[in-house]
């Protein structure tokens, strides 16, 4: 018998049927040992020589699988494929091999992108040997964030505040996000205005858009504009000017990888990177897809056989491509796994999948989009029309129809969502001619303004990183995931944004270790990595080449850098009513505030937006304290934002919720007020009168 260990019970249970009684299946619970949560952990005078130990929630574990050598003869590695299952494994035999019947045993390692009979037979029919590149790799990465982290935030702790963090790929992606709204907030907004005109044609009506005036573009910049144009087009004549028809063919999307499934998961269902890796590792541990942690795009020839042959059976032998399509991998960076996400059996279709929640909604996507992109493309008829007035104003108006439906056939057989992938197409126009008079029925003019760059989303993120080359499969979810618990973003309507301590230290990093949060320093840094984990490159040389000018720049900046420079963020308008001096911008422990320029000879300070101060600075009081003689209910500013409590804090810690109104009712009960509030990270909305009323929304009411 041997002894085989795997990250999940889960994973284990689904090998369990396949190997059968010969093999002992355990699970490690993923890592077994790493750097110490205290300190370095790194021999930086040695090579950057790693101390690993065996964390506490995995000692109990190590014993059982140290039990488990005695009744085997032999240790298979089977941890996941990319380089933190190889370093799993390594882990694993470096701890087993210290026992005493460890020693004695022969290890294997097997690796497989799915797990199926065929694909786990096969794998364990030849098993080899654990990957020490791709295990420096990890160990390599795991160093050098460890060595960014632990030497750069306690420079943000004493310079900006405590608790604070930094990182080699976080810091960049809130730079991105801080870059973004930095854009928004320079943006200002331009007025235009937009006339369609209603027509009568002999076949039926339709609606076009005013684009040109004597042959050229057309721009209203103010309603005065818009309205003598209208008056213009209402004592005109009309007559289509030209009818052009084409047919036009759109194709397939791409089989998905890690960064595409993520960002169609979260357009299509508004899923966090998180939580659908989650869903994805279920899936795969369950045998229903391939490893979900890839940048490749190819799909095995057994698979395409198999998609080509369900497509024909279920829609007909016209949506077969009369050769097999494959796609070429154009990301930056190594591709730990040869294959792109897929289902395993492409005859388990969502609605037959045994699935639920989540796992159900992934699934139908992976699934989905591995059918598509084995089908021929979508036709359309697309008919282009130009309206031109006696006055030589042209109006333009376009119609497609779907003359065959190609790979949107799937979609429409699942009921799907439309995503950017699978847009509807406009109707059909009336029947029209060239030289055909039309009546102008009505003119619609309308007021835009120019809007700012969106946020960037879990989608949109997760695109530019991978469009900068920074990061890599599995790093995208867990570095989202860190720069909300840390406090650099928050999410708005599923957008991010950043906070005022992410505008604070990206500028300190940039101006001062410009390098970390460089986008081609960084990127470069993840190309030497893959070359670790290809062989090309020792790993130790990429740590000290790194570290060298980073130690000598943070020695450097620690005498340099005063804390009141780095947190002044500017002068207000306002003077200080204790001294006349200027009150500064200033970033505290929970925002910004203003306090005086003469600071430390005067300390008067008070909340920036002068919330719960009277002119003078005094705390205005909210009400008795109900729960002590003499006390008065102020409002305070926290870690979760502002509250109330009691003027004789600590003597008294009575507190009260406060409640941010936006001005708007409850859409729910009509009674209460709407208020801001927080969970995880995420700003939402709900009635101030909960439990009462339990209205909630992500999206912001308006009246």
């Amino acid at each position: 018998m041997k002894l085989v260990i795997v990250e999940s019970p889960t994973k284990a249970k689904t090998l369990s049927a396949i190997l059968g009684k010969n093999y002992l299946i355990k699970a490690s619970m993923g890592h077994v040992r790493d750097l110490p949560k205290k300190g370095l952990g790194v021999d930086v005078e040695h090579d950057f020589t790693p101390i690993y130990e065996v964390p506490a929630k995995s000692k109990k574990v190590i014993t059982d699988l140290k039990k488990s050598l005695k009744d085997v003869d032999g240790v298979v590695l089977a941890t996941d494929l990319d380089r933190e299952g190889e370093a799993i494994a390594w882990h694993l035999r470096e701890i087993l091999l210290s026992a005493k019947e460890g020693k004695k045993l022969p290890f294997e390692r097997v690796i497989f992108h799915e797990i199926t009979n065929d694909a786990v037979t096969e794998a364990f029919s030849h098993a080899g040997e654990l990957n020490k590149h791709l295990f420096d790799a990890q160990q390599a990465r795991r160093v050098l964030d460890r060595l960014v982290g632990y030497k750069l935030s306690p420079l943000l702790w004493k310079k900006v505040r405590i608790g604070l963090s930094a990182g080699r790929v976080q810091s960049v992606a809130v730079r991105l996000v801080v870059e973004r709204e930095r854009q928004r907030n320079a943006f200002g907004p331009k007025e235009y205005w937009s006339v369609e005109g209603i027509f009568l044609a002999r076949g039926g009506s339709f609606t076009a858009l005013l684009v040109e005036k004597d042959g050229k573009k057309i721009e209203l910049g103010n309603e005065g504009e818009a309205h003598r144009t209208e008056s213009a087009l209402k004592g005109d004549s009309f007559v289509i000017e030209s009818v052009k028809e084409s047919q036009r063919q759109r194709k397939p999307g791409a089989p998905l990888k890690t960064s595409t499934l993520q960002q169609l998961a979260a357009n299509a269902f508004g899923f966090s990177a998180k939580r659908t890796m989650d869903s994805a590792q279920k899936l795969f541990e369950e045998g229903h897809i391939t490893y979900h942690r890839t940048d490749s795009l190819n799909l095995s020839g057994n698979f395409v056989d198999q998609a080509r042959s369900y497509i024909g059976g279920t829609f007909g032998a016209a949506y077969i491509p009369s050769k097999a399509i494959f796609y070429k991998t154009s990301s930056k960076g190594a591709q730990e796994a040869h294959e792109a996400i897929r289902p395993t059996n492409v005859k388990l279709t969502p609605k037959s999948a045994n699935l639920a929640g989540d796992e159900v909604k992934v699934y139908s996507l992976i699934w989905q989009r591995s059918l598509e992109c084995q089908m021929v493309p979508a036709l359309y008829n697309q008919t282009q029309v130009r309206v031109l007035s006696a006055k030589k104003y042209g109006l333009d108006v376009s119609g497609s129809v779907v003359v065959f439906d190609g790979w949107l056939a799937v979609g429409k057989s699942l009921g799907a969502h439309a995503d950017e992938d699978r847009s509807v197409v406009h109707a059909g126009l009336p029947p029209l001619s060239e030289g055909e008079s039309v009546e102008l029925k009505k003119i619609l003019s309308q007021q835009h303004f120019t809007q700012p760059p969106a946020r960037y989303t879990d989608a949109t993120l997760i695109k530019a990183l991978e469009e900068l080359g920074i990061g890599r499969p599995s790093t995208y979810a867990p570095t989202i995931s860190t720069i909300i618990t840390r406090g650099y973003v928050s999410r708005e309507n599923r957008a991010f944004a950043p906070s005022d301590v992410a505008f604070v230290v990206t500028e300190l990093l940039e101006e001062h270790f410009h390098d970390i949060v460089d986008y081609d320093f960084t990127a470069e840094l993840e190309e030497e990595l893959d070359e670790v984990a290809q062989g090309k490159r020792e790993w130790v040389p990429v740590i000290r080449d790194f570290y060298g000018p980073f130690e000598k720049n943070l020695l450097q900046k620690e005498e340099e850098l005063k804390k009141s420079d780095v947190t002044t963020l500017g002068q207000s308008a306002e003077k200080c009513p204790q001294c006349d001096r200027i009150l500064n911008i200033k970033l505290g422990k929970y925002g910004k505030f203003l306090s005086c320029s003469g600071y430390p000879e005067c300390s008067f300070a008070k909340p920036l937006d002068g919330e719960g101060v009277d002119e003078k600075g005094e705390m205005i009081s909210f009400g008795a304290c109900d729960k002590c003689e003499d006390g008065k209910m102020i409002l305070k500013q926290g870690r979760f934002g502002k509250f109330f409590a009691c003027s004789n804090y600590p003597k008294c810690k009575n507190t009260k919720s406060y409640l941010e109104k936006i001005g708007v009712k409850c859409p729910k009960c009509g009674e209460g007020d709407v208020v801001v509030k927080k969970a995880k990270g995420r700003v939402f909305y709900g009635c101030g009168r909960y439990p009462d009323c339990d209205f909630s929304s992500w999206k912001k009411p308006v009246e």
